[in-house]
């Protein structure tokens, strides 16, 4: 079983995550705001990689599913689901582009599977009122099994920890340092983990032995109020703080263009 990753935006403006083995292909959110992005990136995974079995829309927020997406999703015959709680609030936003039962359908339950993929949703704290979710995903049989962590767009990262055990590849948002939100106040970053916080979060998981992925992606970095090297520095630095050894490979997602292309083993 190979299993492949490739982050299209992660940032406040655009949320676009892609997995896919040599028969199955989904996206994690696709908000992308123009149609023309939107067709490339649809249409280029479907002509490398096969039709795409779905999108798994995280919440209503439109850096995770917009108009333009709905619209091209609708085109190409793909399905977007979202959980039953997101969906009446992402049908109210997006319109006539989320009217389309056939287009935008709630999840079959909290466990699901979509082409090859077994999917666990799981509920996260983020703004008020917006139902909002992360995804474990499980690839393959035995041995070959892989599991991985998809999780941006929260404040409160306990809601992640239990899920970690076991995991072969994690993403998850490091979305702003302190230090930078406080010269570019965004009383919105209160709904988002601080670089400090998705450590702790890492670091714990290592120490209490739950997780050792082979690789973490940080993803949803603020374009003002955050740096690819102070998200990683604080990651670093939280490890040898603690004396523990950082098991996994570490990078950052490209916030408004494609990431290279990951294998997860």
């Amino acid at each position: 079983m190979n299993l492949f990753f490739r982050s299209f935006r992660s940032s406040s403006a655009g949320n676009c995550l892609a997995f896919w083995t040599a028969d199955s292909s989904i996206l994690v959110d696709c908000g992308v705001q123009t149609l023309g992005d939107c067709r490339a990136i649809v249409h280029g995974q479907q002509d490398r990689h096969g039709p795409l079995d779905g999108v798994l829309v995280t919440h209503a927020h439109g850096d995770h599913l917009g108009g333009p997406a709905a619209r091209v999703l609708a085109e190409a015959g793909v399905v977007a689901y979202a959980h039953r709680d997101a969906v009446p609030q992402l049908r109210a936003r997006l319109g006539k582009a989320g009217a389309d039962g056939r287009a935008l359908r709630p999840f079959p339950g909290e466990r699901f599977t979509l082409g090859e993929f077994d999917v666990e949703a799981i509920r996260l704290p983020h703004a008020p009122g917006v139902a909002t979710f992360g995804f474990v995903l499980r690839v393959g049989h035995g041995s070959r099994r892989r599991k991985v962590v998809v999780c941006t767009d929260l404040h409160d990262a306990s809601a992640v920890a239990p899920h970690l055990e076991g995991a072969d590849f994690v993403f998850v948002e490091a979305n702003h340092d302190p230090e930078l939100l406080r010269r570019h106040p965004n009383p919105n970053s209160r709904y988002h983990l601080s670089n400090g916080k998705t450590a702790a979060l890492l670091c714990r998981a290592v120490e209490d032995g739950r997780c050792s992925p082979g690789r973490v992606v940080l993803g949803h970095l603020s374009e003002r109020r955050n740096r690819d090297s102070l998200a990683t520095g604080e990651v670093e630095d939280a490890f040898a703080r603690r004396g523990l050894d950082m098991p996994f490979a570490l990078e950052t997602a490209p916030k408004f263009e494609p990431s290279r292309t990951i294998g997860i083993e």
